[in-house]
Order: structure tokens, then sequence, then C-alpha cells
């Protein structure tokens, strides 16, 4: 299909994929984690094709029970789920998580340490046509600054965006115009 407007979505899963690549280094398979009902979303999709095009595997990915959405109960990556996509992290580089940060208390960020390849989530209201699982930013800072994960992908808020400098490509216009990348240096 010659879509040429891009979905934010699409470009959210392009934009992971750079940031995937970086932070992989020589070990270029990737573990994925996706919610259930979430397993082929268009976020995911694009992501998956950018990475391939960057020689780059997916080596496993665990599709994960986040809880029911139409529920009051917390709904998120529960830590026991985190922590079995790190035990297959043996050969791979990078963890990247569309079903959002990990829900993990003090016990479980001690037991984790640093020792563990970096971990990219994605906490986003939308992976397109299907939801992703918000974070709040203070908890993600909370979890970059231990070095749990090493990036967050949220939503922008609705805040004035300054006019974004005409250099920037569709893309990377589009992509500003949504989400935020958190990083642990911030």
């Amino acid at each position: 299909g010659a879509r040429l407007l891009l979905e934010p979505s699409q470009v959210l899963g392009s934009v992971l994929a750079e940031e995937t690549v970086r932070a992989a280094g020589s070990k270029k398979e990737v573990v994925l984690i996706v919610p259930k009902w979430a397993a082929n979303s268009a976020a995911g999709e694009s992501f998956k094709a950018a990475l391939r095009k960057q020689g780059f595997n997916i080596a496993f990915t665990l599709v994960v029970d986040v809880g029911d959405p139409m529920s009051r109960d917390l709904i998120g990556l529960k830590s026991a789920d985190f922590f079995s996509a790190l035990e297959k992290t043996a050969s791979a580089g990078v963890v990247v998580s569309l079903a959002g940060a990990p829900l993990l208390n003090d016990q479980d960020a001690a037991r984790l340490g640093s020792e563990h390849p970096p971990v990219l989530a994605v906490a986003t209201s939308s992976l397109g046509e299907v939801m992703g699982i918000p974070s709040n930013r203070p908890y993600l800072a909370g979890l970059l600054k231990a070095k749990i994960i090493q990036l967050a992908i949220v939503d922008a808020e609705p805040e004035p965006v300054a006019p974004l400098s005409e250099k920037l490509e569709a893309s990377q216009q589009l992509f500003a115009q949504h989400y935020r990348i958190l990083r642990h240096s911030d």
C-alpha cells in the first residue's frame, strides 16, 4: 500500500529502532516484550521492519499479560515477566518493551543490579491501532536514574511546543509533536 502519510506510531517504531541499534552495541539480537493485546501493533511492526534493515534480529518475543485495560486494576509489565525477559538476554544486546516500564518494587530493583542489557521502554497511550501502557514520568525518572531502564519514549505533554526547526525531516517533526524521549542522564 502506498500510504505516504506516516502515522505517528510508525515513526515511533522507527525512532525506537534507531535508539535500539544505538543501545545494543555489537550484539544484534533484541528481546522484545509486547502486551497480549498488541502483539502486532503498528508501532511494533514498523520497529521490527526498521530493525531488520539494520541487520538486527528479534531473538525472542515475550507476549505478556499486562492486565485488563477495562478493569480498574493497575495494568503494566509485571516484574516476573520483566525478569523472565531478562533471563532470555544471554545473547541479546538489548531489551525493548512495548508494554511500558516494568512495575518494580524496591526489592525487585535491588535484585536487578546494574549488570543487565539496556532496557528501552515505550510508555505511550497508543501503539497505533491498539492502546499502549503509559507510565507516569516521576516513576520513569526513578527507573532511569537507577539505570533499570536506559530510555523511555512517552507521549508529549500537551505543552506549547516551540516551533520546530525547518531542517527536521517530516518524520522527526511528527515524532517531536507526539513523543518525548527520556534518558537516564536527564
